[in-house]
């Protein structure tokens, strides 16, 4: 799934004007040359009580100035939502996530990924008068 994510990523930045430059070493992408982007996949695993639990694994080695965290359905199959992770206020490695989060995380979660394409929108700047 991670590589059909990945795709239809940079073909939404592309659509909105976004130049990019992907390492297919380590997929990690440059966005107008301006922020470094990584894309990890949250599976779903349900705990012996029936909790839902996504562990989200930030790559410190290649230090992304932003992780895009896909959190998967339950079933696995689907987007559920996505987490915006911004390399200056991740000091973890690892993040476990629930269903419902504290502020601090789920300040960064969106339903779309619109917000990130907008990032990458750009825009033309009128000449000075």
């Amino acid at each position: 799934m991670h590589p059909k994510i990945v795709a239809d990523v940079i073909d939404k930045l592309r659509q909105v004007g976004g130049a990019l430059i992907s390492d297919s070493g380590t997929d990690l992408l440059r966005v107008n040359g301006e922020f470094t982007a990584a894309l990890v996949i949250a599976r779903c695993r349900q705990t012996h009580s029936g909790a839902f639990r996504w562990l989200i694994r930030l790559d410190a080695g290649l230090s992304p100035d932003i992780t895009v965290a896909v959190r998967m359905s339950t079933n696995n199959e689907t987007p559920l939502d996505y987490y915006l992770l911004p390399k200056l206020d991740m000091t973890f490695e690892k993040l476990m996530l629930a269903e419902e989060n504290a502020v601090s995380l789920d300040t960064y979660r969106f339903d779309t990924l619109d917000f990130f394409f907008g990032m990458a929108r750009r825009a033309r700047i009128a000449g000075a008068a």
